[in-house]
């Protein structure tokens, strides 16, 4: 299997941990003193997210990078909308989904920044 493949699997993945995990009710997750973190969480979850979707599908395409980005910001703010639509104990937060935004464009920013600087492969 090719890495964009296991990039791919490694994306749908990722994307179905986090609707799973903003499905789960609220109170059932423990009281952590991580959750205090929860906007960095957010970020860092679609920063995550952003990379493996951009690895996966732009390839060295900006317009493809900027449309797979507009989708998860799409995205961000759906699942916050899904988490209030839910009947048990998930408020959406739109804050949540600025953070979820925020990581999104940190990972474009980043797959750019490896597009431009990347070093050739030795031969």
């Amino acid at each position: 299997m090719n890495r964009r493949k296991i990039v791919l699997i490694c994306a749908i993945c990722w994307t179905a941990f986090i609707v799973i995990g903003l499905t789960i009710p609220g109170k059932s997750y423990p009281d952590s003193s991580l959750l205090d973190f929860d906007k960095a969480i957010h970020a860092g979850l679609f920063f995550i997210l952003s990379l493996l979707w951009l690895f996966a599908l732009a390839h060295d395409r900006l317009t493809r990078a900027l449309t797979i980005t507009a989708i998860l910001i799409v995205f961000s703010f759906a699942t916050e909308w899904y988490q209030e639509m839910l009947p048990f104990g998930r408020m959406g937060d739109v804050l949540d989904a600025v953070a979820d935004t925020a990581g999104a464009l940190a990972g474009f920013a980043a797959w750019a920044l490896y597009i431009v600087f990347r070093l050739e492969p030795p031969v």
